[in-house]
């Protein structure tokens, strides 16, 4: 995997995971409130990693601002990855993540940007990896 790249391994793409991650997973929010996340670790796992995904409803604003959000969501992920990649590694573990945006809509937020959604991730992410 490269240090700053989000390839296609690192995606969740099956809907086996995401029935999984919905009925089994974790649910964390962060400290803001603005940024909800599911998650699923699995210990000693061949095939130790971080795999991601971002959800977002239609009732949180119209295609341009979902797509918008969804694209800093991975964009933030991908830049402080190394945060709980290191983890996962070390201990042989395979951990699972959605993302979701839970108090930021189009109706509050007209405009955002990627410095009001990347603390929110990397409060999740370290949060994730102090949790195993």
């Amino acid at each position: 995997m490269k240090k700053f790249g989000l390839s296609a391994q690192e995606k969740i793409k099956s809907r086996k995971d995401f029935e999984e991650l919905y009925s089994k997973g974790i649910i964390l929010f962060s400290s803001t409130k603005k940024i909800k996340a599911i998650y699923i670790i699995d210990q000693n796992s061949i095939k130790p990693g971080v795999k991601i995904s971002v959800a977002i409803g239609h009732k949180s604003g119209n295609a341009v601002w979902r797509n918008r959000v969804k694209r800093l969501l991975r964009e933030s992920f991908r830049l402080n990855k190394n945060i709980i990649m290191k983890k996962a590694e070390e201990l042989r573990l395979f951990i699972r993540i959605i993302f979701s945006p839970y108090s930021i809509n189009m109706r509050k937020n007209k405009s955002i940007y990627l410095k009001d959604i990347m603390p929110d991730v990397i409060d999740i992410m370290s949060r994730i990896s102090i949790n195993v």
